[in-house]
C-alpha cells in the first residue's frame, strides 16, 4: 500500500492495543472460569462423598443423581480434607480442571484470533481501497496543478471519499473557469494595447515629421498651412481610432448595457440618412430608404444607428460618383431584417471572411483613409442586440449587408 499516513498508523496502533488488552482480559477470564469450575467440581465431590457417608444403606447411584444438601457437602468436605483434597489442592493434581482450563483458553483465544483477524483483514482491504482512491486523486490533482485543467477525480461511487472528490472537482471547475476568464481578459488587454499602439504609431510619426517641416519653414505660410491641415487630419484619425477602440473594448468587456426601447425603424433610418445626405450630395450619390413606416424594433437607438451608419459610410467610401445606396427593412413574426446595399466596387471573395476583423485592409483596396474598425464595431453592436450580420458581394456589381434581429421584448 505504500507509506502509511499518520492517521492510519494511529488507527492500527489503537486496534493493536485493543487486541493486546483483549488477550490479557481473555487470560483473566479463563483464570476466573477455571477457578469457578474447580470450585463447582469440589462441591460436587464433597456432595458425592458426604452422600455416600450419610446414606450407606442406599444405592450408590443416588450419590451422583440426587441433589446434595448442606449436611452431605459439609460431611464430604471434612472427609476429603482429611486426605488432603480441598480448595488449596493444586490445579496440577486435578486433570479435569487442567483440561477445562486449556479448552477454555484455547476457545477464547481462537475466537479472539478470528475476530481480530477478520477486523485486520477488513481494515487492510479498506485501507488498500482508500490508498488507491487517494493515490489516483493525488495524481489527478498534480496533473491539474501541472496545467491539465481538464483533469478530474473519478468519483462515480458513493461514500465520504467520493463526496470529497466531487467537491474538489467542483472547485477545480470553478478555478478553471476563473483561470480561463483571466486568460481571456489578459489576451483582450494585450490585443487592445497592440491595436492601439499599432494604429497610433503611424499618425504620431507623421505628426512628428509635419512638426519638423513646419519648424523648418516658419516663414513659408503656404507650407505651414498645408502641413497644419495634414496634422489636423492625423489628429482626427487618432481620435477616431481611440474612440472606436474604446467602444469596441467596452462592448467586448460587457460594460455597456443596451438600453432597449420600442423604436420606429423608419424614423431611425431617416435620422441615419440625415447624417450622410451632405456627403452623398457632394459626391453626387443617392441614398434611398424603403420599408413600412409601422415597423417597430426593440433596440438601443443610438448604438443601432451607429452600426447602420458605419455600414452606410463604408458604402459611400467604396461607391463611385453617381452611385446608389439603398436601405430596406422588413419584418416577419420572427425577426426584423435591415438590408444596406450599394452598386459599388464590390468585395473580392478572399476578403469576405475578413472584413469584420479589426484593422483588416484588403491588398486589393485603394482606400487609404479607412482604419478598418467601422464594420467590426457594427458587428459587435448587432451581436450585442442578439442579432446577426452577414454580407454578400459580387466584384464590380455591389455589396449587400443584411442585419437580422430576433423579435424579442426589451426586457
Amino acid at each position: 500500500m505504500g507509506k502509511l499516513g499518520k492517521e492510519t498508523k494511529k488507527l492500527l496502533l489503537a486496534i493493536t492495543i485493543i487486541c493486546l488488552v483483549s488477550f490479557l482480559l481473555a487470560v483473566g477470564i479463563s483464570f476466573l472460569l477455571t477457578k469457578n469450575f474447580q470450585h463447582e467440581l469440589l462441591l460436587h465431590d464433597y456432595g458425592v462423598s458426604g452422600y455416600q457417608l450419610n446414606h450407606e444403606d442406599e444405592l450408590q447411584i443416588s450419590a451422583f443423581t440426587s441433589l446434595p444438601n448442606e449436611n452431605d457437602i459439609e460431611r464430604g468436605r471434612e472427609a476429603l480434607a482429611s486426605i488432603g483434597y480441598d480448595e488449596t489442592t493444586s490445579m496440577r493434581f486435578l486433570p479435569a480442571v487442567q483440561t477445562y482450563r486449556n479448552q477454555t483458553v484455547l476457545s477464547i483465544f481462537a475466537l479472539l484470533v478470528f475476530l481480530f483477524g477478520a477486523i485486520y483483514l477488513s481494515l487492510f482491504l479498506y485501507l488498500q481501497r482508500q490508498h488507491k482512491a487517494f493515490s489516483n486523486a493525488e495524481n489527478t490533482i498534480r496533473q491539474f496543478l501541472d496545467g491539465n485543467t481538464t483533469s478530474r477525480i473519478e468519483c462515480s461511487q458513493a461514500g465520504d471519499w467520493y463526496s470529497l472528490f466531487h467537491a474538489i472537482n467542483e472547485m477545480a471547475t470553478i478555478l478553471s473557469a476563473h483561470a480561463e476568464n483571466q486568460r481571456q481578459t489578459k489576451e483582450f488587454l494585450q490585443d487592445i494595447i497592440s491595436d492601439v499602439s499599432h494604429q497610433i504609431k503611424t499618425p504620431l510619426s507623421a505628426l512628428k515629421m509635419y512638426h519638423e517641416i513646419i519648424e523648418s519653414h516658419k516663414d513659408d505660410a503656404a507650407t505651414v498651412s498645408s502641413f497644419t491641415e495634414k496634422s489636423q487630419r492625423e489628429i482626427k484619425r487618432m481620435e477616431d481610432v481611440i474612440y472606436t477602440l474604446l467602444k469596441l473594448a467596452r462592448l467586448d468587456a460587457g460594460i455597456i448595457q443596451m438600453e432597449k426601447a420600442e423604436e420606429n425603424v423608419s424614423i431611425l433610418m431617416q435620422d441615419v440618412l440625415e447624417r450622410f445626405e451632405t456627403w452623398a450630395e457632394r459626391e453626387h450619390k443617392t441614398i434611398t430608404l424603403s420599408g413600412k413606416e409601422d415597423v417597430i424594433l426593440s433596440c438601443d437607438a443610438l448604438w443601432v444607428s451607429e452600426a447602420i451608419g458605419n455600414i452606410i459610410k463604408n458604402a459611400l467610401e467604396h461607391t463611385e460618383t453617381g452611385g446608389h445606396i439603398g436601405v430596406e427593412w422588413s419584418q416577419s413574426p420572427l425577426m426584423t431584417q435591415i438590408e444596406i446595399s450599394d452598386d459599388g466596387k464590390g468585395i473580392h471573395p478572399e476578403d469576405l471572411y475578413n472584413i469584420f476583423k479589426r484593422f483588416y485592409r484588403s491588398r486589393l483596396s485603394s482606400d487609404i483613409h479607412g482604419i478598418g474598425l467601422g464594420l467590426p464595431l457594427a458587428k459587435s453592436i448587432v451581436e450585442a442586440h442578439g442579432g446577426t450580420i452577414s454580407v454578400t458581394s459580387t466584384p464590380g456589381m455591389g455589396t449587400t449587408f443584411t442585419l437580422n434581429f430576433i423579435n424579442l421584448t426589451n426586457e
